[in-house]
């Protein structure tokens, strides 16, 4: 059995409308199957009281001042591996700067064994993109993590060419695909619904971070055009983002005479987030690129939602174009408006999508199935 220290930026339960209400789950199941698991964060906002005895949670000091918080925070993230008599192995699963710098150090500094989840592949850019200093250095960090690791694991054989461009000096053999993982026994059909969801119209949804780049504006031109063709159905976007841009869809619903029937609720608790995705009429994922394979399309799909997703890095492993959902080209919002009316207008291919997106999910996207994988690729790399 082998003792882990992973990372999350903050501890909030599930009533936290963020990520890291996963990340936490996800790692009180691998704990199931390890000696040991240390959590290493700096925000604690709720910890629950019946953690798993070989479950730690180290709380690091945290020195809130502008501009020198992030390098505080990186030297203070680097720390909890190099003096650790207790680690094996060091596992991150995030972009952040500090724990991929922690990874580093710990490779490189205390000769730990590593392993690295590029969950997404929104860091790497195009070859024709300019970054700004900012982004260089998280990039620069994240090759110098990659290349150091010594298992690096991908959500999709779909994202191989994107990590060839971006890490063109990775060593192959170490690269290991495993799927990402939905809780299914939380995310499930059959669930009661939120009460907006309570007016008998049907219900478009989308949940996430709320940027250009997850093709949220597509789907507002989308829902324009379903509004001429389906007239009983509202659009509600979960989330958080730049206020900015936020403001510019709300606009933008203006411009196109839709506002009354698109709802932006913000950050929505984890807890709550099944009870929305058991109830929509169609879950939509209209990302423009840099994904894995998201998180949000899986619950949703374990959830028995039907989805229509674009054809981007790893979605179309999960989402099988007809059996499990529908797929359609990223920004190509006339294609996104035909594919949801299709949805919305067919009871029978909503339904049989549905039963055929919960199957998948439970026979290769489950806690059951990915957690021991996981686990398994710990044990082999300490070893």
């Amino acid at each position: 059995m082998v003792s882990v220290m992973t990372f999350t930026g903050k501890i909030g339960g599930l009533k936290s409308a963020s990520l890291h209400a996963q990340y936490f789950e996800e790692y009180l199941a691998l704990a199931s199957y390890l000696e040991r698991v240390i959590i290493v964060t700096d925000t604690v906002e709720y910890l629950p009281s019946d953690l798993p005895r070989n479950v730690t949670v180290l709380t690091l000091p945290k020195i809130i001042i502008p501009k020198i918080y992030g390098l505080t925070k990186v030297l203070f993230y680097c720390l909890p591996p190099l003096i650790s008599q207790q680690t094996d192995v060091v596992y991150v699963r995030t972009f952040s700067p500090p724990e991929l710098t922690s990874l580093w150090t710990a490779k490189k500094i205390a000769r730990k064994p590593t392993v690295l989840t590029l969950g997404g592949t929104w860091l790497f850019g195009k070859p024709y993109e300019r970054p700004g200093v900012k982004k260089s250095i998280f990039r620069w960090i994240l090759r110098r993590s990659a290349y150091s690791a010594d298992i690096v694991i991908i959500y999709s054989k779909y994202m191989l060419p994107e990590i060839k461009y971006f890490l063109p000096k990775l060593d192959e053999e170490k690269l290991r695909i495993v799927h990402n993982a939905v809780n299914t026994d939380r995310f499930k059909p059959g669930l009661p619904p939120p009460s907006i969801m309570n007016d008998g119209l049907k219900t478009i949804f989308w949940v996430g971070r709320i940027t250009e780049d997850k093709g949220v504006g597509d789907l507002v031109e989308a829902f324009s055009m379903v509004r001429k063709k389906v007239k009983d159905v509202k659009l509600v976007i979960g989330g958080t983002g730049d206020r900015t841009y936020i403001d510019k869809l709300r606009r933008r619903c203006t411009e196109l005479g839709i506002e009354d029937r698109v709802v932006f609720t913000g950050g929505i608790p984890n807890e709550e987030v099944p009870n929305y995705m058991a109830n929509c009429s169609v879950f939509v994922y209209p990302s423009r690129g840099g994904e894995g394979i998201p998180r949000a399309l899986l619950e949703a799909m374990s959830c028995g939602a039907p989805v229509v997703a674009t054809t981007v890095s790893g979605i179309p492993e999960a989402v099988i174009h007809g059996e499990t959902g529908l797929l359609v080209r990223p920004r190509h919002p006339e294609e996104l408006a035909d594919a949801i009316v299709s949805v919305l207008e067919d009871e029978g291919l909503a339904r049989r999508l549905g039963v055929q997106a919960r199957i998948k999910m439970e026979a290769e996207f489950s806690h059951r199935v990915v957690i021991p994988r996981l686990a398994e690729l710990l044990e082999e790399v300490s070893a």
